[in-house]
């Protein structure tokens, strides 16, 4: 496999330098000015390429407080199914109820995975992510080694989680940047997506509950929350809130409009202003930057017909970028360190200094080390397809009839022909250059030769001179005897 790889991306090389090459470098890049707003901390991300459009203080550690629950969520969305029975433990209920937020669960009572994220993620319900923390992991220690190991593994670099629901603990801290990467991250799940974003949901009794229990979203912009409407927002796609007198109003926000995708997060904040800011940075992002399909503007040398039969672009890759600037005002480079052994290099594009989206070169699933081109004789329109060897014989024998011609390659074979074919076009450039600059050559070469001549001749009247001057000495010592 680690062969075959080698030689493919080799022979898309020259693909990938096509694309890095033919994009010109803009004069001038600039980024739209950040609007005016109060938060002490904030970051404003593009969920589809992880842009960061505007940020303050983004990396300086502040308490979470019960936006730490996305972290809880995307645990239990990706080692759980949501109709796993969750049973209340007697820590889980008395040890996060009292003047915290809470749905009133009971010891040894019992709902679906679902229900208990719904509590969650809506009425912000403690004892539910308690709870959820020690189904997944068994004990809350081992919980919280899983939120900081999946932390790290998202990139995040000034967190430290120290329990599931964010209550006041001086070793749980975390930065925008990292809540930003997180909240992300949980968002391109389906299942979040739809519990963050969902205004009301009802609990159906349990076995300690005879009544339903009706659950409503938090989030302003969301839902009117006790009749308040004063902060929906029509691009508001989700959220989580979060508050304690430690850490303050933060707030966890998202937004889409057309094909962008935002998150917004805020720390420190005071209410009502993490709310208006929040919706002022999302106008301002939405109306100072344009999504762009990366695929759409490739130059046609990268779409070429023949490259998926071995690697393509990703089709849904983007880059963000201000609104007055192009696909062409981007500049891009090659890097290689994908850890997918089907990624045969990633295309990341910048602008004004910032890295402004990615597109992977990935390599299709082929499924043979060779491949066999039929070319079919005798019609105007010859057609060329791509065929794997089948073992049922009834197949052979129609193809037989068939008049084909077959021709079997494989990857060195391919290889060992561009080669010859890239020796070729050098030998053909050399000897282009050769015939350009050949009246050049002979200006030289007949310069080198008059000038060779020239001391020759010079050489030989010095030496004439010198032997004249010999026989007059002669001739002058005979006439003295």
């Amino acid at each position: 496999m680690k062969k075959r790889k080698t030689m493919i991306a080799c022979l898309l090389m020259a693909f990938l330098c096509v694309i890095n090459f033919v994009i010109p470098v803009s004069a001038e890049e600039v980024w739209p000015d950040m609007p005016q707003v109060d938060a002490p901390s904030m970051c404003v991300m593009d969920i589809s390429t992880g842009t960061i459009l505007y940020e303050r203080n983004m990396h300086e550690q502040n308490y979470p407080a019960s936006i730490t629950k996305i972290m809880t969520a995307l645990l239990a969305v990706e080692n759980s199914s949501l109709d796993e029975i969750v049973t209340f433990s007697k820590e889980a209920v008395y040890g996060n109820e009292g003047d915290t937020s809470h749905i009133s669960r009971d010891v040894a009572e019992q709902m679906t995975m679902e229900e208990c994220l719904y509590g969650m993620m809506l009425e912000s319900a403690n004892e539910c992510a308690w709870a959820i923390g020690e189904h997944i992991a068994g004990t809350m220690k081992d919980f919280t080694k899983m939120m900081n190991d999946r932390a790290k593994e998202l990139g995040c670099t000034d967190t430290n989680f120290n329990n599931p629901n964010g209550l006041p603990d001086e070793q749980h801290w975390t930065s925008v940047h990292d809540m930003a990467l997180i909240s992300a991250a949980a968002y391109k799940n389906e299942t979040f997506r739809v519990i963050v974003g969902t205004q009301s949901y009802t609990i159906p009794p349990t076995n300690k509950h005879v009544d339903p229990t009706p659950l409503h979203n938090h989030h302003l912009m969301i839902y009117p929350y006790h009749g308040n409407r004063n902060y929906l927002y029509e691009y508001a796609t989700g959220g989580k809130t979060g508050f304690t007198r430690a850490a303050g109003s933060t707030l966890v926000s998202y937004a889409q409009k057309g094909d962008m995708s935002l998150v917004c997060v805020v720390m420190r904040e005071t209410s009502p202003s993490h709310y208006t800011d929040t919706r002022k940075l999302f106008d301002y992002c939405f109306e100072n930057f344009k999504i762009l399909h990366v695929f759409e503007n490739l130059p046609d040398a990268a779409k070429d017909d023949d490259i998926p039969a071995f690697a393509n672009v990703d089709e849904n890759a983007t880059v963000i970028v201000p609104a007055g600037a192009s696909f062409e005002d981007l500049t891009s480079e090659i890097v290689y360190d994908s850890t997918d052994e089907n990624v045969l290099g990633t295309l990341v594009y910048s602008y004004a200094d910032r890295v402004v989206g990615s597109a992977d070169i990935k390599m299709n699933d082929v499924g043979s080390e060779s491949f066999s081109f039929k070319e079919i004789v005798g019609k105007e329109d010859e057609e060329i397809t791509e065929e794997t060897e089948s073992p049922k014989s009834e197949e052979k024998d129609e193809k037989k009839d068939q008049p084909a011609i077959h021709i079997e390659l494989n990857v060195k074979t391919i290889a060992v022909a561009l080669g010859l074919v890239l020796g070729l076009v050098i030998l053909l450039m050399l000897l282009y250059w050769l015939v350009t600059h050949m009246y050049i050559i002979r200006q030289k070469i007949a310069g080198v030769k008059s000038r060779r001549n020239e001391r020759r001749r010079y050489q030989t009247i010095h030496d004439t001179r010198k032997s004249r001057r010999r026989k007059r000495m002669k001739k002058s010592k005979k006439l003295r005897f």
